[in-house]
């Protein structure tokens, strides 16, 4: 029976492609599965799509859903319709390719079947096409600013997405009936100077739902003044300018300023699923029980992340967070038994490479003894008598080797620990450079399991 390889559908459309070319979602999911139903070697495991995203753009949700199955083993081939589905950025490829050739994971374009990433000239072909592809998406995008920078000089509008209060009527901005909605909002916040209270009025007053950072957009939205990119009459304005800078100002005035914090493993820890550094940040809590005041303190701690899951948790899995005090706990818990455990390896690997070089010599000399007693340079006895002394050498470093591997270990007194005597008394920058000194980094995996690595 021939074994089936697990074969995963991509699929991307881009809306401007899409309606140009009629290269339909629809169309590539019939193409791919025909394909792959006419094949005995493949059977389709899963399906991939990102509807309206630009080949240029490496943050695709489902993308990096695939690239994460592909690093959990689910997948041995990709299949496409064409090549700029798959990519329009050569670093991007790069990047990719490597990752796929680490888990044995080939792809295949399947209406372009001179593309093989299995050959060293399919690869080759392959970077020269997505080296003009990237040039040819690169001189649309040029041409697609040129024409933006002339429609906002002109005053059209370059989406169809507009502010709240106004309308789009002969490709221009027009006011509407929700600018009396927007001015209450931009004279609430003017009033009280707090997000969060005028984020509550919109939605109790107007039944408008918006997070934090949807009405600070809109706040700073210059649209309102009539200005967009340079353009000081772009549309006519909702917001008295006066009020608007007013506005500004309070925002200015409402940002806290960010005491300097020192993280303690800032640079040291790495995600172990994606390579990416562990970045710090604080999180702050509410004590449950109050002071002899009465008041519910607040109290922050600090805290290490995976750098690519807090950005896109579709580009890495790993999401664990682990918090300052419980990672140097574990360091000061366990530092003595990794260190001693790993020179203990170290001196196990010299003890090898030593007895290997003495055993290699020894089988050398018998190997030149065999062929000096071929070639009737030396007699059968005086080989005999030559072998049975190098035979006996050879078993004694076999059994010495055993013998050390067996007892070599490095012991706590042998370690000078003087270094972590004051280790207490130090504040959160001495602590930072002395686990600098002793270790090289930590990886973090995604179950929170832990590793030390030394220099």
């Amino acid at each position: 029976m021939t074994k089936k390889n697990r074969a995963a559908i991509y699929i991307r459309v881009s809306t401007d492609q899409q309606a140009k070319h009629g290269d339909s979602l629809r169309e590539q999911k019939e193409t791919l599965e025909s394909y792959i139903k006419n094949r005995e070697d493949l059977e389709l495991v899963s399906t991939y799509i990102d509807d309206g995203i630009s080949g240029q753009k490496i943050q695709r949700d489902e993308f990096q859903r695939l690239l994460n199955d592909v690093k959990s083993d689910k997948i041995d081939i990709i299949l496409f319709t064409k090549l700029d589905r798959w990519f329009r950025n050569l670093q991007h490829y790069l990047n990719t390719q490597e990752i796929l050739e680490k888990n044995n994971v080939a792809w295949k374009a399947i209406t372009q079947e001179f593309y093989d990433t299995s050959t060293p000239i399919g690869r080759t072909i392959i970077a020269q096409m997505m080296s003009f592809g990237e040039l040819e998406a690169q001189m649309a995008s040029e041409r697609i600013k040129a024409v933006f920078e002339s429609k906002t000089k002109k005053g059209e509008v370059t989406s169809g997405k507009v502010p709240l209060g106004y309308s789009i009527e002969n490709k221009r901005l027009v006011i509407n009936d929700e600018a009396e909605l927007v001015r209450d909002i931009f004279s609430h916040y003017l009033t009280n100077g707090s997000m969060r209270k005028t984020v509550m009025y919109m939605e109790e007053t107007h039944g408008i739902r918006r997070n934090y950072q949807s009405v600070k957009n809109m706040l700073t939205n210059r649209k309102y003044i009539g200005e967009h990119n340079g353009n000081t009459e772009y549309c006519p304005p909702i917001i008295e300018r006066e009020v608007f800078e007013e506005v500004q100002k309070r925002f200015t005035n409402n940002i806290k300023t960010n005491t300097h914090r020192t993280y303690i493993f800032s640079t040291l820890i790495k995600c172990e699923i994606c390579d990416a550094a562990f970045t710090g940040g604080t999180r702050k809590y509410n004590k449950r029980i109050p002071n002899e005041d009465g008041i519910f303190e607040v109290t922050e701690t600090k805290q290490y992340r995976c750098s690519k899951h807090r950005g896109n948790k579709y580009a890495c899995f790993n999401g664990k967070i682990i918090t300052e005090k419980k990672l140097e706990k574990y360091l000061l818990d366990n530092i003595k038994k990794e260190l001693i455990n790993t020179e203990t390896e170290r001196g196990k690997n010299k003890v090898k490479v030593v007895n290997k070089n003495k055993s290699e010599s020894i089988i050398k000399k018998l190997n030149r003894l065999k062929d000096a007693y071929l070639n009737e340079v030396i007699s059968l006895e005086e080989y005999k008598e030559d072998k049975k002394k190098l035979d006996d050498l050879l078993s004694v470093e076999i059994q010495k080797k055993q013998q050390e591997e067996k007892t070599y270990r490095i012991k706590s007194e042998d370690i000078n620990w003087d270094f972590m005597k004051n280790y207490s008394t130090l504040d959160d920058l001495g602590k930072r450079e002395l686990w600098r000194f002793i270790i090289k980094g930590i990886t973090i995996d995604d179950n929170s399991n832990i590793k030390i690595f030394f220099d």
